[in-house]
């Protein structure tokens, strides 16, 4: 739609215009009207109209002042003038100051109409021509600057300084890596709407690069701030394709001699964009993710003395929490890896190495131990295939634990049930040690009050009475064998022997020494009574 100024000091004639055209038939709109010459001034520069119908004859200051004062800042600018018979000297004036008709009052409807239609068809025209030479320029000038980097960074130089046609305080790259669902078109269509943004508004030029696309602007982000409304803008203006971007500042420099160097360090920090954590403009002078040492020598944290992690051991604590379908144990392996692993390895190729090689040992084990279900191998094959098709650390940590979490969850885990069902073999497994709810609240990673109160709900029983009992029936086997009383205690977790006694008392119902005493007759009689049977 085209905008539409009305400027009349008579009320009347203002309304009248505003309704009886329907204005957007025409691909008009009318933004504003006016009452007098000042007013109309300041409406103008306000909404920058396409047209202005405007009174030839107003108090104070006539249209024909108007539109002087006007033509000296838009000298395209375009005018209706409205007119009565007793002012047809003014109008032939006023059409020698090129405005693009006049309109006698009262206003004929068709009269208006016709000369809407015909304004549209200029406007229009006028439009595809701006359009045509600004694609031209800018075809051009992205031309200029692709050409310039690629011979700066062959080590040719630049032939002219002032190839580009710019005369900027300053010259900044911004490179993008833009990730979606798009074909060839739509990727022309974002690059175009990129174009309307930066170059048609004369705040940069696009460009494109192996990866992505860049931007050279002229007013640099060098804040948090800056950089962040930078980002949001291009989120805004990319927002109807669902991407997932990723964004870059080089240094800003003086010269266009020395874009090249502000393009070589947003690439070098693009190169780290896989362990990007923030939707935002990394920029040159934030410091580098990874250790220095990795960009000079390759040998990453090597050489910062960090030590090497062992795979295998970080495999068998991942094989460990897949085997007893523990989803929180998972979690808390994977963020050791990713604490382990990054510091020594920071590229995303190595980084993507050492997970597959973790993930491979520990499926390798868990397949061996489960050899009934032959899913587990075919979902090491989906797992190492993802991982590499990751863009960031987050991506990869995120789709591996959902990926691990389902493999629990056909495996039969993943629910409360199951943690206290490994609670409870645990305590029998190991009843001798110092076993506290603190301790195995850490294990199975819950707070120490929520585990007791579920431990409570699944058996009936304190934690404390359940360990108790279970002690106190390893006891009794203990005794059978014929152990004494104080190598019992201390089997089953006892270290104070009275303490033993009292314990075993309260549940059996006699000391350790009477039961064992109890028991002992018990099996002499039985010993007895199978001799007289056969004699």
């Amino acid at each position: 739609m085209y905008k539409v100024l009305l400027v009349d000091d008579e009320p009347s004639i203002r309304e009248g215009l505003t309704t009886i055209i329907d204005w957007e038939k025409y691909s008009f709109q009318v933004m504003a009207t006016a009452g007098s010459g000042r007013e109309a001034i300041a409406c103008f520069n306000e909404i920058k109209p396409d047209l202005t119908i405007i009174d030839i004859r107003m108090p104070g200051m006539t249209g024909l002042e108007v539109i002087e004062e006007i033509r000296q800042h838009e000298p395209d600018a375009h005018f209706l003038i409205l007119s009565g018979y007793a002012d047809f000297d003014y109008a032939k004036k006023a059409i020698s100051f090129g405005v693009d008709g006049y309109l006698l009052k009262p206003v004929d409807e068709e009269e208006i109409i016709a000369e809407l239609e015909r304004i549209a068809g200029q406007l229009h025209q006028e439009q595809e021509t701006l359009a045509r030479y600004a694609g031209e320029d800018t075809a051009y000038r992205e031309h200029q600057i692709e050409a310039l980097l690629y011979d700066s960074l062959q080590g040719k130089g630049s032939k002219e300084e002032d190839s580009l046609g710019l005369h900027w305080p300053q010259y900044q790259v911004i490179l993008l890596e833009i990730h979606a669902t798009l074909d060839l078109q739509r990727g022309n269509e974002m690059k175009r709407k990129l174009i309307e943004a930066f170059d048609q508004k004369d705040k940069g030029i696009v460009f494109s690069y192996h990866s992505g696309l860049g931007l050279l602007i002229k007013e640099a982000v060098t804040q948090n701030t800056s950089s962040q409304n930078l980002y949001d803008e291009l989120q805004t203006l990319l927002a109807e394709w669902n991407i997932h971007m990723y964004a870059t500042a080089g240094e800003p420099v003086q010269s266009t001699t020395e874009i090249a160097r502000s393009y070589t360090q947003a690439s070098s920090l693009m190169a780290e964009r896989f362990l990007f954590t923030e939707q935002r403009i990394k920029r040159w002078d934030e410091g580098r993710l990874s250790p220095s040492s990795a960009e000079s020598n390759g040998m990453g944290a090597q050489a910062d003395g960090i030590q090497e992690p062992d795979e295998v051991e970080l495999a068998d604590k991942l094989y460990y929490a897949l085997d007893i379908r523990s989803s929180e144990s998972v979690m808390r392996v994977l963020g050791e890896m990713e604490e382990r692993l990054i510091p020594y390895h920071w590229t995303e190729q190595a980084i993507k190495t050492a997970f597959s090689q973790v993930f491979s040992l520990a499926f390798n084990k868990l397949a061996a131990a489960n050899q009934h279900m032959q899913t587990i191998m075919q979902d090491h094959s989906v797992l190492i295939n993802e991982v590499y098709h990751q863009f960031t650390m987050a991506d990869l940590k995120a789709m591996a634990a959902e990926h691990l979490h389902r493999l629990i969850q056909r495996m039969g885990g993943g629910s409360t049930d199951t943690v206290m069902k490994q609670m409870i073999e645990f305590i029998q497994r190991n009843p001798g040690e110092n076993l506290k709810l603190e301790v195995l609240a850490e294990v199975f990673n819950y707070n120490s009050s929520y585990l007791g109160k579920l431990f409570k709900n699944h058996t009936g029983e304190s934690f404390n009475a359940f360990l108790d009992k279970v002690r106190i029936e390893k006891a009794k086997a203990l005794l059978d064998e014929g152990l004494k009383v104080h190598q019992v205690a201390s089997r089953v977790g006892y270290a104070n022997v009275d303490y033993f006694h009292g314990k075993f008392k309260k549940y059996v119902g006699e000391s350790p020494s009477a039961y064992k005493q109890s028991r002992s007759q018990s099996h002499t009689r039985e010993t007895n009574h199978h001799d007289n049977e056969d004699a």
